[in-house]
């Protein structure tokens, strides 16, 4: 093995390693210190969404970013926006800000709190905690009518496609690729969870950490019935050319499909990714 070719799964593994610590934790994420309610919040995570969604935009003083994709963007674009990434985080910009609430992802958490700032620390999840979540954020804002209606309407949902899969044939294996190759997400994962009650079998659900780094030689030789790339990832006709992929039952047979990043972000829209991938996995049951 050339010395470039080390070097890049070295930094395939180092990435994979920071993601699983930058979302690590328990799904629910400890309370603030500080009561409710909350009038002035700083969204650095996927609660911005829910904010939204639970009709709290008022509240919003900053956040980490908003895509031009968001359902929300044309009423976010012009809040103050201070990072939230690995290392973009603007601390200083946010106590100027003066927020009597920050939703972070967890690795945020400490330092945060450090700052005498109060927190309450987001992801990872399973659909079950993205509804815990949405419950919270509800009580925090006096949203709480408008958070058990969202919970309802995802129950009703997911209830739905649960029933159309009980008609539903074997189950297929599937490759989730989260970007490049070989990042997967295991149990621990939304990602996993959507697979699963989707009625598919997730390639990498006996990996040891949520955010998993696979080789292309284990890939090949589990052979699986579906393959999904997040949109940001490599283009579908780029995975079928893939050097010793073309054996591989979901190219062999067209199974290669995109997915929006959305689909795999904690909010209720991860619903139609559930939706979604059941019409994928099962088209006999989704006509």
């Amino acid at each position: 093995m050339d010395r470039k070719t080390w070097a890049g799964i070295m930094l395939l593994v180092i990435s994979a390693l920071c993601i699983s610590i930058f979302l690590s934790g328990d799904r629910k994420g400890s309370k603030p210190v500080k009561g409710p309610p909350y009038q002035r919040i700083v969204s650095l995570s996927s609660t911005t969404e829910i904010l939204c969604d639970l009709g709290a935009v008022d509240k919003i003083i900053g956040i980490g970013g908003v895509s031009k994709k968001s359902p929300y963007y044309e009423i976010l674009k012009d809040k103050p926006q201070i990072g939230g990434g690995f290392h973009n985080l603007n601390i200083e910009r946010i106590l100027g800000l003066k927020p009597d609430l920050v939703f972070c992802w967890k690795a945020h958490a400490d330092v945060l709190k450090s700052r005498d700032l109060n927190v309450y620390p987001t992801g990872p999840y399973d659909i079950e905690g993205i509804m815990e979540l949405i419950k919270d954020v509800g009580k925090f804002v006096g949203k709480e009518k408008e958070a058990e209606k969202t919970i309802f309407d995802m129950k009703t949902k997911i209830n739905k496609i649960e029933e159309k899969l009980k008609n539903a044939g074997s189950q297929p294996l599937v490759y989730f690729e989260a970007g490049t190759l070989g990042k997967s997400r295991a149990k621990g994962s939304l990602t996993h969870d959507l697979i699963t009650r989707a009625g598919g079998i997730n390639l990498a659900k006996d990996e040891p950490v949520p955010f998993p780094l696979l080789s292309s030689e284990c890939i090949i030789e589990k052979n699986p019935d579906i393959i999904i790339v997040e949109e940001y990832g490599a283009p579908v006709e780029e995975i079928k050319a893939r050097r010793a992929w073309q054996n591989i039952k979901a190219i062999k047979n067209n199974r290669v499909y995109q997915s929006p990043v959305y689909y795999t972000n904690y909010t209720p829209r991860c619903l139609e990714g559930l939706e979604q991938y059941a019409k994928w996995f099962h088209p006999e049951v989704f006509k």
